[in-house]
């Protein structure tokens, strides 16, 4: 229970505190003297330790400082990594807190069903008790052959949900685990972040993942942040955001707020939450036309070679301009596309048909031009709010980029993939960047800003439903062999990572052991939300949950406390007792659910790599021993897999080879190197580490757990550790994925012959020999020597400027699910893809007429459990609040600091407000729109509570990746007559501007 007091309580105390420390200066009496003393109280150490943060993506170093005891006396940023330099936001200056820290777990903890307190148990006793109870839940929800009678292999009674927190090493190891098991219900925190950015960027340039490395856009001409706020999100990434400027760059900000990165742009636009893909495409407008106008600004070259400009589409498609809002091929009753006539023409010898004049009327370049010619400025500025004379501003600089001898960079992040059209979002950027030749250059590319440390690796090594590690894709109950498995990604993938999963049980005449995995259903989800969905209806039984925090990161997380109580059994790890493991003791939670708290390991008390935003995958010593008896999730994982493995020997009824046959003969408590080995990959009969992915073969003579890490560790030794200050683009630090390229797509750079298009910043160039520079993307000679181009992993190699996504091939701007105003730009109000999960109300302009965003704040890290038990950032951040305009404000009565009421058809919280100049209202059509900002990292535990933002967002979900639309939603503001603010370790504190 949070001791709570009002504010004008507040306003006496502090008052009162004042007046005490006001008069205490007036006091006079006998001065004695006091001998003068020094204390030393600089820490020592004997030992230095590098370390990678565990906190956002960007992939900052740090140097742990033990002394002769073995203790964690200091923590500072590392000067020699390239990311952050030596600096440190307020999260790593604080990071020696998560290991010296009273609150820290030390002991298995254990909530008997229907208990209402924990209990300390072993580790023996935990581990075998969990392991009985996934053999029970397994089999008991085992599906062998599914409705339509095809073999599928799966148990639909556990889910396993997070990852994003581990290193890469645990989450392959995790994935490798829940495979055999038979497990379909996973996902990590990447489903409700990246994964919209995920899916966009690989339809776009055949890589999921970001383009350039943060420490390139210092090279960068122009820089726009389309809501990305890196000065907040990523701060020590911000630094070379700085060194840009410092060169001349212009940073623009496009935000709903004036955050402290708009703060340092030189151009800041205040655009509604929801209305990016409407200002996108307007840039998309202007820029077609200025290349028709003024075509020697732009780099043709580029735009007819290297992307899908010329491609000729299939007469029958009609898009949105034709059909008011639409598609060819909308099923009403599926609510999905029937994709047939999105296809590119074909002549009659089977060839696509190619106009690189770009002015046949359906060739891809003109298509862009009629669907976006209804972008007008005037439509623009009617859509997000802004002026239209600040949007031509941000028009004409941008598009400036778009000289050979020039580079622009966005910057996005979960502001622009939180939609129910997210991944859109994220193609209308990708779509701009290809049109401008700012893909594959020095100080181009889309920056992406992952919320979770190794949010990139959880995806990497397949902590997703849908996808195994390398991004291939996961089977479906349509692949009946594996040939038809392997014809959806590669063979020579598919078979090496079966060989590494199943070892010598692995073979030709087996398909690779391809019947062990499981199989989903064809157009069904099984995502983050669904799974909770399935937890409430009673399907799941039990669940993991791998440092994830659920009850405060969910959309709609008032149903994720009540989903878990739902469950027989449930299993966190984690460093403090977070909300998720606690979830019973909410009030009014009634549950007889088993819940079994581990304690883990933190990033500097084990060793592994990760992977940043950028693919920099680094690795992390161990600093310090984990207090007590914590333990590591690879330990972990080892563990339990191993007393599974025992408890079926002897089975072969519902696919129990599939876990006896795995592979696993690793320790109770293995070495990441170890496991890092079996990523990189290994030729069967000598053990010798491959080198390169072309090493990789069909034949089951190789074994690889992941194709992207080929050459992460090699026979020469840890390339993930490497600390060199040497190589293009800093290639000598740590190591980068695929084969250590710093910037994919790199060959889009240079010209036909291999020539750069700007000389002044080369990021390849051909000499006639071989390459130079980077690690050239793709390994192929010039365009002009059949090296073929340079989008490798795309239809043709090419940029897709118009891709097949589940809701579209073009980006179409739709109002979000729920909005106070209608779509101007066509009748089709929502996006008609959008996933809509049953039982989910919509709430209505009339009752909620606020837009509600949620947002981060640089003191604290997404669920919060880490970080609302670390004092020092506690102090500066105590309070949940929500950010409030003026005017807003103003017509509510309410004043800085007073409690107010935000409730959406989910529910309600109440939370500080902080009346701010940083929001202003809106002019949507002529009508007035507020928009309110709240962060979503509290919860009722730890030392600084606070209601979840996130109890007000919904479910509704991006049908590309099911990742939900946590950044536009409609809520009711109203102040609450005698609010209450909690109390913090004693300390109290009234947010004001």
């Amino acid at each position: 229970m949070r001791s709570q007091f009002s504010r004008r309580d507040f306003l006496k105390i502090s008052g009162g505190t004042a007046g005490l420390f006001a008069t205490a200066g007036l006091f006079r009496g006998p001065i004695k003297g006091v001998e003068p003393t020094m204390v030393d109280t600089r820490p020592r150490w004997v030992k230095e330790t590098t370390t990678i943060c565990p906190f956002d993506a960007s992939g900052c170093g740090f140097i742990c400082y033990t002394d002769s005891a073995g203790n964690l006396t200091n923590m500072e940023g590392d000067p020699d990594n390239p990311v952050n330099r030596g600096s440190a936001c307020s999260k790593g200056a604080s990071l020696i807190q998560l290991h010296n820290n009273k609150h820290r777990l030390e002991k298995v903890l254990y909530r008997a069903a229907g208990a209402s307190d924990w209990e300390e148990k072993s580790w023996d006793w935990a581990l075998g008790e969990i392991a009985n109870k996934v053999k029970a839940s397994r089999d008991s929800g085992f599906v062998a052959t599914n409705a339509a009678g095809k073999t599928v292999n799966r148990t639909e009674a556990i889910a396993s949900l997070g990852g994003a927190t581990l290193d890469n090493e645990e989450c392959y190891l995790l994935s490798k685990m829940l495979r055999a098991l038979g497990i379909v219900y996973l996902d990590s925190q990447a489903r409700l972040s990246t994964a919209s950015s995920l899916e966009a960027l690989a339809a776009s340039f055949g890589h999921h993942a970001m383009n350039n490395s943060w420490t390139d856009i210092s090279n960068a001409n122009v820089i726009l942040d389309m809501g990305g706020n890196p000065a907040e999100n990523y701060p020590a990434c911000f630094s070379h955001l700085g060194e840009a400027m410092g060169k001349g760059a212009e940073l623009i900000s496009v935000d709903c707020r004036l955050t402290r990165t708009a703060a340092k742009a030189g151009t800041f636009v205040a655009a509604r939450s929801g209305s990016e893909i409407a200002f996108t495409g307007g840039l998309i407008k202007y820029v077609i036309a200025d290349i028709e106008a003024h075509p020697a600004n732009y780099n043709l070259t580029y735009i007819t070679e290297y992307t899908t400009a010329g491609m000729v589409v299939n007469s029958n498609f009609k898009g949105p301009a034709d059909l008011d809002g639409m598609f060819t091929g909308y099923n009403s009753a599926s609510h999905s596309y029937d994709q047939s006539n999105w296809s590119f023409a074909k002549a009659s010898n089977g060839d696509p048909i190619i106009d690189k004049t770009l002015t046949n009327p359906n060739c891809v370049f003109q298509l862009l031009k009629k669907q976006y010619a209804r972008y007008t400025p005037e439509m623009v500025a009617a859509t997000c709010g802004c002026s239209q004379a600040d949007f031509a501003k941000v028009c004409a600089s941008f598009a400036a980029t778009g000289k050979a001898d020039k580079a622009g960079a966005i910057i996005y992040a979960m502001s622009s993939t939180q939609h129910t059209s997210g991944a859109q979002t994220v193609r209308a950027y990708a779509i701009l960047q290809m049109l401008l030749g700012n893909i594959g250059v020095s100080g181009g590319g889309l920056f992406a800003l992952g919320g979770e440390s190794n949010v990139q690796g959880a995806a990497d090594n397949g902590v997703a439903w849908n996808k195994l590690p390398g991004y291939l894709s996961a089977p479906t109950e349509d692949d009946t062999n594996f040939a038809a498995f392997a014809a959806k990604s590669s063979e020579q993938n598919a078979a090496s990572l079966l060989k590494a999963w199943y070892g010598s049980n692995a073979s030709s005449s087996n398909g690779f052991g391809f019947s062990f995995l499981p199989k989903t259903d064809t157009n069904t989800d099984y995502s983050y939300v669904n799974a909770i969905k399935q937890m409430a209806a009673g399907t799941i039984k039990g669940a993991f949950a791998w440092g994830a925090n659920p009850v405060v990161e969910s959309a709609a997380a008032g149903q994720a406390t009540q989903a878990l109580a739902k469950l027989d059994w449930l299993v966190v790890t984690d460093m403090f007792e977070s909300e998720t493991a606690a979830f019973w003791k909410k009030e009014g939670i009634s549950s007889q659910t088993e819940v079994f708290l581990l304690p883990a390991a933190c990033s500097y008390e084990k060793e592994g790599s990760v992977t940043n935003a950028d693919r920099w995958v680094q690795w992390r010593n161990q600093a310090v021993n984990a207090p007590g008896e914590a333990k590591s999730e690879l330990e972990v994982i080892s563990s339990l897999l191993s007393r599974i493995q025992s408890l079926y020997q002897g089975e072969s009824a519902l696919n129990a080879e599939a876990i006896t046959k795995l592979s696993w003969t690793y320790s109770t408590n293995p070495s990441a190197a170890d496991v890092a080995k079996e990523m990189n990959g290994y030729k069967v009969s000598s053990l010798q580490q491959l080198e390169s992915p072309e090493e990789l073969r069909t034949d089951g003579t190789v074994a690889c757990g992941n194709n992207l890490y080929v050459g992460s560790f090699t026979d020469a030794g840890n390339q993930m550790a490497r600390r060199e200050q040497t190589g293009v683009f800093h290639a000598g630090w740590a190591w980068s994925w695929p084969v250590n390229i710093r910037i994919l797509n790199n060959r889009a750079s240079v010209d036909l012959s291999g020539q750069p298009f700007n000389a002044a910043k080369p990021v390849v160039s051909w000499n006639g020999m071989g390459w130079s520079g980077d690690i050239v993307d793709g390994n192929n000679p010039p365009v002009n020597q059949s090296g073929g181009l340079p989008f490798k992993g795309t239809s043709g190699s090419q940029g897709q400027l118009f891709a097949a996504m589940a809701d579209g091939p073009m980006p179409e701007h739709y109002e979000p699910w729920e909005s106070p105003v209608d779509n101007a730009l066509s009748g089709t109000q929502n996006n008609p893809a959008a996933m809509v999960f049953e039982g989910d109300t919509k709430g209505s302009a009339g009752e909620y007429p606020v837009i509600c965003t949620t947002v981060r704040t640089v003191e604290h890290s997404l669920g919060g459990e880490l970080t609302r038990n670390m004092p020092f950032l506690v102090e500066l951040a105590p309070a949940a609040y929500v950010e409030i305009s003026e005017q807003l404000a103003s017509e509510k009565g309410i004043k800085a600091g007073d409690i107010v009421k935000l409730t959406s058809a989910r529910g309600s919280v109440s939370v500080a407000a902080a009346v701010t100049k940083r929001l202003k209202p809106f002019s949507i059509g002529g009508k007035t729109v507020h928009q309110v900002a709240i962060p979503y990292h509290w919860g009722f535990m730890g030392i600084a509570q606070g209601d979840s933002a996130n109890t007000l967002a919904p479910n509704t979900a991006d049908s590309n990746s099911s990742t939900p639309e946590f950044k536009a939603f409609l809520v009711k503001v109203e102040k609450e007559a005698d609010g209450t603010v909690p109390t913090i370790t004693g300390r109290y504190k009234v947010l004001e501007d």
